[in-house]
């Protein structure tokens, strides 16, 4: 029943008013911040900040849910197709599944990597098995509350639009820098003279990535068996 309620709530879905491109940057648990941006199609930010808990992030969206076109989520939304969510666990060990293509990971993921963009490649050996497994909830915990999600790299986002800009996303003089980015290409930020969190930053990258793919501006990496990386062209 909930695939046809959300089919038919999508369905009222710009009627009017403005339209609404969100941003999550998830952290590997609940004790960690991460990050959310809302922006509108006017690039005007309605919303930055962090988030604890999948519960806040419906609070903050609920009111704009109806003109809210995609949330990108900057993380794996889906296994690859040889493996199951099992690989990701603490009983990893007893599943058994493996990869036998010529690269491990998703498809999406070696395409990143071949245009020079690095990423975390979702495999079951991998450190980040947490961050993983919750991203995969997250996907989850949206579309059942008839959000249009979308994996995003916000990484090589930054790198497509600004690939002039260099240095390290945990340093605070590299994020004002990237902030000053962000202003000149046209997003307009609440508090300008506040140096934001680099999880906060990523997610208003995340959400500039969905608004350039409802503008038509993006391309999508993978193919449907291990899911699609959507980037600025």
């Amino acid at each position: 029943m909930l695939p046809r309620l959300c089919e038919v709530f999508n369905g009222l879905r710009n009627l009017n008013g403005n339209r609404y491109f969100a941003g999550i940057d998830p952290s590997a648990s609940s004790e960690k911040f991460s990050g959310l941006c809302l922006i509108d199609e006017q690039k005007v930010v309605q919303f930055i900040g962090r988030w604890k808990s999948f519960a806040e992030i419906i609070v903050l969206l609920k009111p704009y849910q109806t003109q809210l076109e995609f949330v990108g989520i900057d993380g794996p939304l889906q296994p690859p197709h040889e493996l199951g969510r099992c690989c990701f666990t603490p009983e990893s060990d007893q599943c058994g599944h493996q990869q036998s293509g010529k690269y491990q990971g998703r498809y999406c993921e070696y395409l990143l990597i071949k245009n020079g963009y690095h990423c975390f490649l979702t495999t079951r050996n991998s450190f980040v098995r947490q961050w993983v497994s919750r991203c995969f909830l997250l996907n989850d915990f949206l579309k059942e509350h008839c959000y249009n999600t979308m994996e995003v790299f916000p990484y090589a986002t930054r790198r497509i639009l600004f690939p002039n800009l260099t240095g390290k996303k945990q340093q605070p003089g590299f994020r004002k820098i990237l902030q000053k980015e962000l202003g000149d290409w046209g997003l307009i930020l609440p508090a300008l003279s506040q140096v934001y969190s680099h999880d906060e930053l990523d997610a208003a990258l995340a959400a500039m990535t969905v608004l350039l793919h409802y503008q038509n501006k993006s391309r999508l990496l993978g193919d449907e068996r291990d899911g699609f990386i959507c980037i600025p062209c």
